[in-house]
């Protein structure tokens, strides 16, 4: 079977996939309860399918190979659903699929990796980790003579965004759990800076543009 016969295949199986995808205890569930789990996966199918969708210069194309693979990760991304992830998240997960995909690294431990990672992050979490892409990005743009001045953007950005000192503080040692951004010490006082997996994100997601959608 060729990738182009594949490819319809690629986004019709994530609607069968995640509407058979079970609940635990979801029998016991009431109509009302049924009823809003069936619309999370309508809704976590429609984002899915959109970002598998979307043109780029490299259109996705699934192969045979492909299937067991995203047979796997479709049923992690309806655990995050089942578990209540944000639309936000629900959408970071579905960016990180189609960019395994064009990065031809369509594997479900990479997937899982991710999923642990970005699946419960509040929107202030993603805030901040959009900005530090973005710097670093920057930073990198600048070539190697540059200022590593990453904490220092980092911070002025934030608090721009209104965020106090201490509010900064605490979301990034929050997000020094996903090995995103790592808390270093220089004299009586602490910094943060980024963790090579920040450049895997960016190069996988649209973290800022997901933030800054509302």
């Amino acid at each position: 079977m060729s990738g182009k016969e594949m490819a319809p295949w690629g986004t019709a199986i994530v609607s069968d996939l995640l509407s058979l995808a079970q609940v635990p205890g979801g029998s016991v569930l009431g109509k009302l309860g049924d009823r809003y789990l069936e619309q999370r996966r309508a809704e976590a199918a429609k984002i899915l399918i959109e970002e598998l969708s979307k043109g780029s210069s490299e259109p996705i194309n699934f192969a045979e190979s492909d299937v067991d693979p995203m047979i796997e990760i479709t049923y992690r991304f309806a655990k995050a659903v089942a578990d209540g992830a944000a639309k936000e998240n629900l959408r970071l997960l579905a960016q990180v699929i189609a960019g395994l995909k064009r990065n031809k690294a369509l594997d479900p431990d990479k997937f899982r990796k991710w999923a642990n990672i970005l699946e419960q992050l509040t929107r202030d979490e993603l805030m901040l980790i959009g900005k530090a892409i973005a710097i670093r990005r920057k930073i990198t743009a600048a070539g190697i003579g540059a200022p590593n001045d990453f904490w220092q953007q980092l911070t002025s950005e934030m608090t721009a965004g209104r965020y106090s000192r201490d509010e900064i503080n605490s979301l990034c040692t929050a997000v020094c759990r996903t090995g995103l951004l790592i808390q270093l010490s220089a004299l009586s006082d602490v910094y943060y800076t980024a963790m090579p997996w920040l450049d895997e994100l960016a190069a996988l997601a649209d973290v800022e543009g997901i933030v800054n959608t509302k």
